[in-house]
């Protein structure tokens, strides 16, 4: 019920009240008058009769005066009532304009906050793609519109090391200096049109160019707006770089609605990404790659059901002596269409979806049943196994692996899980968390990609871990670059200060074997002793090394 139904009903009850009081006043004033007069008639005529009556109200000044009270009553109950309609209505109208002026109020917000991001204050997705449709409409096909999907890198990172509220704090800023742009006179000349932007999921923002001249150049367009954006922000007074990936689709070339116009800005968003560049303008062959890409994924998930991947191991030596110590396992997909695949082409692929955790218990279940299996036939060398960013963060996995450990009577200490310095910088409170545990539990740990660029030493203190592996690029040109065989021979110093293993990872000849026996590295591996083989092909090589 609103206001108005409410103060209705007490208004006429108000006026129901007025009139009856009225009509008493009305009364109690003619009552007086009778009373008055009766009494008079007794004292002029010592009897009360009519005569006596109409004498009273013939020679009395007081009656006079009284026989006017009844005007008087009447016409101040009216008044009276008259005066509190009028309050109450004016009561009623002020309230009602009072609650729709808040009502209006109210709906205008949520209108806002239905069509803008509630961080940033930027268009949402929503409002994007209501915008584009209705350019869209308007335009027809007279017209060119840029749309730009822009992701701001490691932005998980960020989120992990400085928490959510600074986060946030970079979101705006981030939102702010986006707004800035849209000013630029670079901007301003190269569309006709309203140009906006919008936030449209996290780290992920977008740019809508209306109306696009016809000498537009994307390619000059994309590297001056990534120089526009490319800046510093604060948090905390630390001063933050932060660098973006920007993907772009124009209509109606790359897509005549909007749906299928953001998909594309997206997937060139995602192509620039993993070619490691900072813009890429959508092609073509992007959704060629992407539905291969699709295919690959269901293929691999049922090939990973049915125990239809091939798990092989590589070899990891003893420098001084030879002696096969461990093996590295790495898994290989034989796709119909594609191939025989390795794990550099199909993991990037899956990076970041639930197939990764799927992949590492498969490989890991894998792998510690081979483990035990070589154990009972005397040959106690350890396993490891890479895990992905992803893994590095599941709370899950310390669990899972000591079950598989117990299932299998394996001794902790005989498997390895592999990760990369990248791993390391992913939520670093979680990874330290989860590499602990599994570090208590006797599970050794290493750094896969050592000196490949995200991490300094300083890491190695701050996670339990025991070995690291030499970037490969640095083993396999040590004996041409005497630059990175100095990097080599630094890298193996610091470990032995540090007292950590060091394992030299693509020694590929006998140079390079003895150039680093010389350097003090006590373990390698690489084409040199043994290309990666399946578990059998494995077996024969331990047999052969234990009798060499």
């Amino acid at each position: 019920m609103n206001i108005k139904d409410k103060i209705l009903p007490s208004t006429i009850i108000l006026k129901h009240h007025v009139n009856r009081y009225t009509f008493l006043g009305l009364a109690i004033s003619v009552g007086s008058i009778l009373i008055a007069s009766l009494i008079v008639s007794y004292q002029l005529t010592g009897h009360v009769n009519l005569e006596g009556f109409v004498a009273a109200q013939m020679s009395n000044p007081a009656i006079w005066v009284l026989n006017l009270t009844p005007f008087m009553f009447v016409y101040w109950g009216q008044a009276f009532c008259e005066g509190l309609v009028t309050r109450a209505q004016s009561i009623l109208s002020d309230k009602t304009n009072e609650f729709l002026t808040i009502s209006n109020e109210l709906e205008s917000k949520l209108k806002f906050e239905t069509h803008h991001d509630a961080l940033t204050k930027l268009a949402n997705g929503r409002m994007l793609s209501a915008q584009i449709s209705h350019i869209i409409e308007q335009m027809g096909t007279e017209g060119e519109l840029g749309l730009v999907t822009i992701k701001i890198n490691d932005f998980q990172n960020i989120q992990s090391n400085f928490g959510t509220f600074n986060a946030n704090s970079l979101l705006k800023q981030f939102a702010d200096k986006l707004k800035s742009i849209l000013v630029d006179p670079y901007l301003l000349k190269v569309s006709t049109g309203v140009t906006s932007v919008a936030h449209l999921n996290n780290e992920e923002f977008a740019l809508l160019l209306t109306r696009l001249k016809k000498d537009f150049n994307a390619e000059e367009f994309l590297s001056t707006l990534h120089q526009l954006i490319t800046s510093s922000f604060h948090i905390d007074d630390i001063k933050i770089n932060v660098n973006t990936t920007c993907g772009m689709a124009i209509y109606p070339v790359h897509g005549d609605e909007e749906g299928m116009l953001l998909n594309h800005a997206n997937i060139a968003l995602e192509h620039a990404k993993k070619q490691g560049i900072p813009y890429l303008l959508y092609h073509y062959e992007m959704i060629e790659d992407f539905t291969n890409n699709r295919m690959l994924i269901h293929e691999l998930m049922r090939g990973i059901e049915n125990n239809e991947l091939d798990v092989c191991f590589q070899p990891i030596v003893a420098l001084a002596t030879g002696k096969i110590i461990g093996a590295e396992s790495m898994v290989r997909f034989d796709h119909p269409q594609f191939g025989l695949l390795n794990a550099e082409k199909f993991l990037p692929i899956i990076e970041g979806t639930t197939l990764t955790t799927e992949l590492t218990a498969f490989m890991l279940k894998m792998v510690i049943k081979q483990l035990a299996s070589w154990h009972s036939a005397g040959y106690p060398i350890f396993a490891s196994v890479n895990i992905s960013n992803q893994d590095a963060t599941n709370r899950e996995l310390p669990a899972f692996i000591e079950k598989l450990l117990h299932d299998y009577e394996m001794a902790p200490e005989f498997l390895k899980l592999e990760l990369t310095e990248k791993a390391c910088l992913t939520n670093q409170s979680i990874t330290r968390e989860v590499l602990e545990q599994l570090s208590n539990m006797g599970v050794k740990l290493s750094i896969s990609d050592y000196c490949s660029g995200y991490s300094p030493f300083i890491y190695l203190l701050n996670f339990p871990i025991d070995d690291i592996k030499i970037e490969k690029s640095y083993v396999l040109t040590m004996t041409k670059d005497a630059k990175n065989a100095k990097i080599v021979k630094v890298i193996i110093k610091l470990m032995d200060l540090l007292e950590r293993d060091v394992i030299a990872n693509g020694i590929s000849d006998k140079e390079t074997l003895e150039q680093l026996k010389k350097s003090g590295c006590a373990y390698g591996q690489g084409v040199y002793f043994s290309r990666a083989v399946d578990a059998a092909q494995f077996t024969n090589l331990l047999g052969k090394k234990s009798t060499d």
